[in-house]
């Protein structure tokens, strides 16, 4: 049997807070358990998922910048300068840019807020 991956074990634990450790908790500390429980359901969604979503960011942005460096936030600052430049303002080119960057932005909640996704 293998042992649970760094997901499986923030799940695991999440579970036991909000099963077995809130309902002892006085009141005044209900709050930050929830806020822990749920900051573990982020660190497990962004293991799970965290590299999956930036490497399809980078290939995505990747194809909206013409000279395509090598990293995450260089594409990113890349992309920015060139928005600002002007370079996306064709209403073909507009279309293209806001439907990857609606695409990042789904990929990217569906870690940090997933119940906020239609």
């Amino acid at each position: 049997m293998t042992q649970p991956n760094a997901h499986e074990l923030l799940e695991i634990a999440r579970a036991t807070l909000l099963e077995q450790l809130l309902p002892a908790l006085p009141g005044e500390l209900r709050y930050p358990a929830l806020m822990i429980a749920n900051a573990m359901a982020i660190a497990a969604r962004e293991n799970r998922l965290g590299a999956q979503a930036e490497d399809q960011e980078q290939a995505r942005l990747a194809a909206l910048v013409d000279d395509a460096p090598s990293t995450l936030p260089d594409l990113r600052r890349q992309l920015a300068r060139a928005i600002r430049q002007g370079s996306h303002d064709a209403p073909q080119t507009r279309r293209t840019l806001v439907e990857t960057l609606r695409q990042i932005t789904v990929a990217r909640l569906a870690i940090s807020n997933p119940k906020a996704l239609p």
